[in-house]
């Protein structure tokens, strides 16, 4: 079995525990993440199955979304219900316009902090093993972009928000810092990723939903992770040429050099992944991962 399974994650649990749950479910080891998701947060998380799992690096799932919710007034140790109060601060002057104006401050690429209990590697290990330590360390900045964020509802001291944004973007840390500009503090309180590359929440299976039985059925085929590049069909001697590592000239295709190409077979199904090049002969699609056949 190959594919895409798109797994509507619920809170408290890692991305990995999904994996083994998933790994129990299909009854194989061939199962990858695309980038993981906090264990208190819910949504949209992508798995790759069998052979795909040697295609998650030509994913483009760079562009994020996702629905928070924050509340004024506290911050925590983790940034979310999890971690302990560590300061309070006055909530009281603001307004829903103040939201509104301040989240226009983090529009476009930003610098920001991620939260000490995060993934990100100090020294080769992760901040979070570090913090739970009580060690003591200084997270650099990392440049992120934010493409949109909005207030959707304020009941104060709790406001909702929608943010699209990319790959490296920490919510907590966003809700940390929308608190500070705001003059206060703030946690988060929610997180739920509702968009990931060019998949949604829409498409996807809550966990408990996903089953032996209709496991197969749930999975997207090799050829839907490849949804953004364009799609060339060839014949049963290209496929092959394809699998010995050899070029194909393509005929009538207009792309860019050095974008990637999926190549389906005539049944529809991707045979390889390819980038274009120039060469003597005219463009021709140079494989870069090839999925063998099975039988």
């Amino acid at each position: 079995m190959d594919g895409l399974l798109l797994v509507d994650k619920p809170t408290g649990m890692t991305s990995f525990d999904v994996i083994r749950n998933i790994r129990r479910v299909a009854n194989t080891r061939k199962i990858g993440h695309t980038g993981t998701l906090d264990p208190q947060a819910s949504g949209l998380l992508p798995l790759v199955v069998g052979r795909c799992t040697k295609l998650a690096n030509f994913l483009s799932l760079d562009v994020k979304e996702y629905d928070f919710e924050m509340e004024l007034g506290v911050e925590t140790e983790t940034g979310d219900v999890e971690g302990e109060a560590v300061r309070e601060c006055p909530w009281e002057h603001v307004s829903e316009e103040a939201i509104r104006e301040a989240c226009e401050q983090f529009i476009g690429e930003i610098e920001q902090v991620p939260p000490i209990y995060s993934a990100v590697k100090v020294n080769g290990k992760r901040a979070y093993e570090l913090a739970r330590k009580g060690e003591e360390f200084e997270l650099e900045p990392r440049p992120v972009t934010i493409e949109s964020l909005s207030l959707v509802s304020f009941e104060p001291p709790r406001a909702k928000l929608h943010t699209r944004c990319g790959s490296g973007t920490y919510v907590r840390a966003l809700v940390r810092d929308l608190g500070g500009a705001l003059g206060s503090c703030a946690y988060t309180t929610a997180i739920r990723r509702t968009v990931v590359g060019r998949f949604s929440l829409d498409e996807a299976t809550p966990l408990a939903e996903i089953t032996p039985e209709n496991f197969s059925d749930l999975l997207l085929p090799p050829i839907e992770l490849m949804r953004e590049f364009p799609t060339y069909t060839v014949d049963e001697s290209m496929c092959l040429a394809l699998g010995y590592g050899q070029n194909i000239q393509p005929e009538r295709l207009d792309v860019d050099v050095d974008s990637f190409v999926a190549v389906a077979n005539e049944a529809g199904e991707l045979v390889a992944v390819t980038v274009a090049r120039e060469t003597e002969e005219g463009l021709a699609l140079r494989p870069k991962r090839v999925l063998k056949p099975q039988h």
